[in-house]
This record gives C-alpha cells, structure tokens and sequence, in this order.
C-alpha cells in the first residue's frame, strides 16, 4: 500500500501586536495539496489585523487541519480539531456545493474563532466583520448576554445561533421542520421570539434560551394567514405584523393574558415593528413609497423618516434611528439623531448592499448583514459614534 503523504505548512507571526494568536497545524494529502494551499491562502487573506499566526505553543487557540481526496467517491474531507470540537466538510466536485463555498468553509472555522473572541473581548475595529461561514447570516440581535441571528450553516436550512458573548462560544439552536428568521432577545435575556413555520404557515413563537428550548416553544400569533416581523416591547409584550385578507396590520400581544390588540393604520401595507422613544416605529408603504413611522400611544402616526429614497429597518436607541436605504444606488445602513434631524452613514467604506441594522442593548454598536456581490450575507459591526460638528 502506499503511503499517504502529508504537507505540512509552516507558519511564522506576522504582527506584534496581536490581539489573538492562532497555531494552526495544517496537513493533506497529496491530491489535496493544492485545495489546501487555497484554504490557507484564505484564512491569511481574511485574518483581522488584531490577530496572528504563531507556532507557539501559548497561542489563544491551537488547532489542526486535515485535508484528504478519497478517489473512489472523488470526494474531498476537510476536518478541523480543537479541543473537544471536531467540525468536518466535504466537496464533491460533480456535486451542488461550489468550490469557493468549501474553500471558504474550511476557512471559516478559525476565522470565527478569532473573530468571536475579539466580539466577546471587544477588543475590534470601528468596522468589524463577525461571521465568515459561506452560508446565509443575517437577522441578528443583541443582548448584554447572547447576540443571536439566523443562518443557514446546519444543513442549509434557516436555524439560529446564539454566541455566548462571555465565553465566544457559538450555540446552535435548530428547530426541525422549521425556518427561523428575525429573532429578537427578550429584555430580560430568558427568551427568544422569532418567525417561523413550525406549523406550515409563517408565525410568531418564542422559546426559552435554554437546553430544553424545542420542548417548550409556543406559539404566538393565531389565524389562517402569515405574521412576521416580531419585536419585543417589554418583558411581557410583543408587536408583529399580521396579514388579512387584503393586507396587514399591526398586532401587539400581551404573553401573560394572551389579550391582542390590532392597529389598522392608514398604510398599503406595514413592517418591521420596533419599540420606539414614544410608540411603535414601523416601516409604512404608500403608493409604492416606503418610509419609516411612528405609531403614538394616542393613535396618531408620525413620519421619523421619509425621503425621496426608500427606507428600511428601522431600529431605535435613546434619540437615535438607524435604518437601510439606498440614497447613492446601495443600499446602506443610516442613523439620525431625532432630536436635530442629523443623518449620517454607517457604512460609507463598505461598497455592498447592508440591510437589517440593530442596536447592541447599550447602544455602542449596530449589527447589519452585508451582501458581497456573489456571496451569501454575512454580519458586520460597525461601533456607533455621533459624527462632531
């Protein structure tokens, strides 16, 4: 029998500075040299400027890489090994997988290691990219405990994750015969509430963040068509959006009586409830003219933003709106101080589309999804900071 060959790349530090150190142990076969090369290639062109690669035995993470092509079933095995961690890829070449995705999977393990520790000890830039997976990420939200999002990383269906953000650790949370999107972290950090399609139509669920979470999901919203987009508005009250026969309204539920109140506005259709300083901001469609509102305790609606130019995704802090639109043909994040009527860009350097902003429980920062031309989005962080005069 021949002997499988191994190549074995040695790797040298590249900065003093680091942050986070990784040694990463890296093998293949011979008829997998070449992928590996890419691999490699890959994870040194996307490794934040705050971490190194060291062959120190001290370094923050220490991992290794195998690489190997079974001819028979020409498949190639991509495993990663840390600590009690195994994660393994696979790519088929006459396979649905593309290439560049299987590459960037094997990538995105100790890019996300990096990048979860340097998001846990908020030691990063102004302009930070958190998730490398080729996989769809988007829908995130914060809390003093978890940041949460929704991904199609576990066998390619919508499920969410959770990263501890005490400990970096990332926490698949599958809900089988489902797809989870917009989950939103309850104010006292206990539960999750989501849109899904756990009984075959699209509805408002909450869970337990908790090891029996599938156990004790509940559902929400009731009736025959779609809800979406669910907010919390306290610890015990929840807002989404409810559809009708012709169009939508707004809901706000009470998960302690289960008592509902509707709110039937003026607007072709409605989206995106969040609590606001004063009510409900939502995104509100006129004639083809989207714009972002707000719903007063009184029923009076109010415009916060409303250009020549769509608006999406509202999400508020203290004074502070932030929101999508695409005022320079991309679509990118916005804020505007409520107060003075200041706008500004979040996302000016980022040459993509951003969508889906949201605001860390504090303030300081803003989660959004970028969507990279050719690529599934990804999130990002930007810190928040008020542009001086």
């Amino acid at each position: 029998m021949k002997k499988t060959l191994f190549s074995i790349f040695a790797i040298i530090p590249l900065f003093s500075f680091a942050i986070v150190t990784l040694n990463l142990s890296l093998f293949s076969t011979d008829q997998a040299s070449s992928v590996l090369m890419d691999v490699k290639s890959k994870i040194f062109e996307l490794l934040p400027e705050e971490a190194t690669v060291t062959n120190s035995a001290t370094a923050t993470f220490s991992m290794a890489f195998f690489l190997s092509y079974n001819a028979t079933s020409n498949v190639y095995v991509g495993e990663w090994k840390y600590k009690d961690e195994t994660v393994r890829y696979e790519y088929d070449p006459k396979g649905y997988k593309y290439y560049r995705d299987f590459v960037m999977e094997c990538a995105s393990f100790p890019l996300e290691k990096v990048s979860f520790y340097l998001f846990s000890k908020d030691e990063f830039p102004d302009v930070f990219r958190l998730t490398y997976h080729p996989a769809l990420d988007e829908y995130s939200d914060f809390s003093s405990e978890y940041f949460v999002f929704s991904s199609e990383r576990l066998s390619g269906n919508r499920n969410l994750f959770l990263i501890d953000r005490k400990n970096e650790k990332l926490l698949p949370l599958p809900v089988y015969g489902s797809s989870e999107y917009f989950p939103r972290i309850s104010p006292n950090q206990k539960y999750l509430l989501f849109q899904g399609s756990l009984h075959g139509n699209w509805g408002i669920y909450y869970m337990p963040i908790s090891n029996d979470y599938s156990s004790k999901i509940k559902l929400i919203s009731r009736g025959r068509f779609a809800a979406y987009n669910p907010n919390w508005l306290d610890e015990n009250t929840v807002v989404y959006v409810q559809e009708d026969a012709t169009s939508n309204h707004l809901v706000v539920k009470d998960l302690v009586t289960m008592r509902e109140k509707t709110y039937h506005l003026l607007f072709d259709w409605v989206f995106t409830p969040v609590k606001g300083r004063d009510g409900i901001v939502f995104v509100g469609l006129k004639e083809s003219d989207f714009g972002i509102y707000e719903l007063l305790p009184d029923g009076t609606v109010t415009a916060l933003e409303n250009s020549p130019y769509n608006e999406f995704d509202p999400d508020v802090f203290g004074n502070y709106l932030i929101f999508s639109s695409n005022r320079d043909g991309v679509f990118r994040i916005y804020a505007k101080d409520l107060e003075s009527g200041k706008i500004w860009c979040l996302t000016e350097n980022i040459p993509y589309d951003a969508f889906y902003p949201a605001f860390s429980e504090d303030g300081k920062l803003v989660a959004f999804s970028v969507y990279e031309k050719g690529s599934e989005p990804d999130i990002w962080i930007v810190r928040f900071r008020v542009p001086q005069e």
